[in-house]
């Protein structure tokens, strides 16, 4: 609810400070009297930057502020909360524009920025101006006000969720499988690879070996006659060279104990027939297993050949390289299969996703279609209320998606708000067909239509201050008694400003704030205040019959007397 408003260097406004009210408030005042510099002030405060910012004094900063109760809004809650307004603090909004036309916001005392003051605005008010009327031509619009009258927004904010991440997901699928779409060559490599690979079964080492037994193959023959040659020079020919050094070991055993080194000379010569017989027996037992195996010797060269070949595929050195080439295909081939994984699972998601969708669509469908029955009659009993007695009023919906869709298809034909389009028909006359209300509705009927609505819909939306701009242009006569009985009905559940020429509503209001336009030492300014008894006889009196005329004035009395005679607020 709004309880103060501050205004200070605003247009023809020096300075004034307004307490509000519950209730209806009106303003009114002669034409040109400055009755929308409030309005404007409460716009302004909100981040909207109309034309015609202008300073009484240029040399001074404009300032605007607005003081509010908390309301039953818990997004509204929320967000304050988050700002640091406490749930138990005044929510007090202000707006400075310095000469240069630079403007600060403050929420609470603290800078905050203009976006936040925006986000505030809808959960605050609720602006009714002339033109807003054509919102209620624009069939999103229409969808708004039957899902708040249906109190099927949680259910529709969980579908647009649902939707929206659907919607991502499905996009995600298309990236994922264009790219395994083009990784599929490079994960037919890594497979071949991989198993060429793992067919060859290499071990570390493994060339360098079989490289030193192929050349021990190939040089056989040269080794075994070598051993021979050398074995008939040590021990088998006449005079061998084993024979040699076993008889000088002999003759020198004769002298050893006579010199140390002679007993060592004689040890040395003793490990070199040890040693020669050692290597007789190496060289024995090599003649006894090496032989020129051909076959062998092929199957060597092929294993060499096998590796020499993928050593040069994969342009690498080693045999150790290969085996981490083969770590490496193994590694990418389980990421590309997890790629496929991906993919699998996130079509399963879509399918689960899908079906949710398809549930809470119709859900929606069907709180919708029964809420449209029950609101069309609501309006049109409160549109007949309000001066059209044949109006006839219908919530007609149609549904974008059948039963046959597929996801892509049910994600291009439907929205955020559901698979339903909402269509508002209404005829004034009798006789007439029910046609869509861009095509038939007058502007005066629109603005009554738009009342019923926030009638109807008053206990359904949390409470907010309802601002009517001049929306009784055209009435007058008993409509304008009507009209005026409707908004005092509304104002029991929501505060309201109103802006009014007609004296059925300035009669029937809570409080009344009348506006005029003095001139000061050659300078325009307004004032307003609120006026009570006999200063707001003389306003009604003014704005019944634009004059004080005791006719006029007594008139003035019997509107109000009529109005408290019926129960109402004046």
């Amino acid at each position: 609810m709004l309880t103060e408003i501050y205004i200070k260097n605003y247009l023809m406004l020096p300075e004034i400070r307004l307490p509000f009210e519950e209730g209806l408030t009106v303003l009114s005042g002669e034409t040109g009297a400055g009755k929308s510099i409030l309005v404007g002030s409460i716009s302004l405060i909100f981040g909207e930057n109309p034309s015609g910012v202008e300073a009484y004094d240029k040399t001074l900063p404009i300032y605007l502020e607005a003081s509010f109760q908390h309301n039953n809004d818990p997004l509204l809650n929320s967000l304050l909360s988050a700002s640091g307004v406490a749930p138990d603090e005044d929510i007090i909004l202000a707006r400075e524009i310095n000469s240069s036309g630079k403007s600060t916001y403050f929420l609470g005392g603290r800078k905050v920025g203009a976006g936040l003051m925006k986000e505030l605005k809808p959960m605050m008010i609720d602006f009714h101006h002339q033109r807003d009327q054509q919102r209620l031509l624009n069939p999103s619009y229409q969808l708004d006000l039957l899902d708040a009258y249906a109190e099927t927004e949680d259910l529709r904010e969980e579908f647009s969720l649902l939707f929206r991440n659907t919607k991502i997901n499905l996009k995600r699928l298309a990236n994922m499988k264009a790219e395994a779409e083009k990784q599929k060559q490079l994960r037919e490599l890594y497979q071949f690879q991989y198993a060429e690979l793992e067919a060859a079964k290499l071990s570390a080492g493994e060339d360098t070996a079989l490289q030193g037994e192929y050349e021990l193959l190939s040089h056989a023959l040269e080794i075994n006659e070598l051993s021979q040659s050398i074995n008939q020079s040590l021990f088998e020919q006449d005079n061998s060279v084993y024979d040699q050094i076993n008889q000088y070991l002999a003759k020198l055993r004769r002298f050893e104990n006579l010199n140390t080194q002679l007993k060592d000379a004689s040890a040395s010569l003793s490990q070199a027939l040890e040693a020669l017989q050692d290597a007789s027996a190496h060289l024995g037992t090599m003649g006894e297993s090496l032989s020129s195996d051909p076959d062998r010797m092929a199957a060597i060269q092929a294993r060499l050949d096998t590796i020499n070949n993928l050593l040069y595929k994969h342009n690498i050195r080693t045999i150790e390289e290969l085996l981490e080439v083969f770590k490496q295909r193994s590694t990418q081939i389980a990421l590309l299969s997890s790629q496929e994984e991906d993919i699998n699972s996130m079509e399963m998601q879509l399918v689960d996703d899908f079906r949710a969708l398809r549930d809470k669509a119709d859900i929606l469908s069907q709180k919708r279609c029964l809420a449209a029955v029950l609101l069309g009659k609501e309006l049109e009993e409160n549109v007949r209320k309000l001066s059209i007695p044949n109006g006839e009023f219908e919530i007609r919906i149609d549904k974008k998606a059948n039963a046959e869709i597929i996801l892509s298809e049910f994600i291009s034909a439907v929205s955020e708000t559901g698979q339903d389009s909402v269509q508002y028909l209404f005829s004034a006359n009798p006789g007439f067909e029910l046609k869509p209300l861009v095509a038939v509705a007058s502007g005066g009927e629109l603005s009554r239509i738009l009342l019923a609505i926030k009638k109807v819909l008053a206990n359904r939306i949390p409470e907010k201050l309802i601002i009517l701009d001049e929306i009784d242009s055209g009435i007058g006569g008993k409509t304008a008694g009507y009209v005026a009985e409707f908004i005092s009905s509304l104002s029991s559940r929501q505060q309201i400003l109103c802006i009014t020429h007609l004296a059925q509503i300035a009669a029937i209001a809570n409080c009344h704030i009348a506006i005029t336009k003095d001139k000061v030492a050659e300078r325009s300014t307004v004032s307003m205040h609120k006026i009570e008894s006999d200063e707001r006889l003389q306003e009604i009196a003014r704005m019944l019959s634009g004059s004080f005329s005791s006719t006029a004035l007594e008139h003035a009395k019997e509107l109000i007397k009529g109005i408290k005679q019926r129960g109402y607020s004046g």
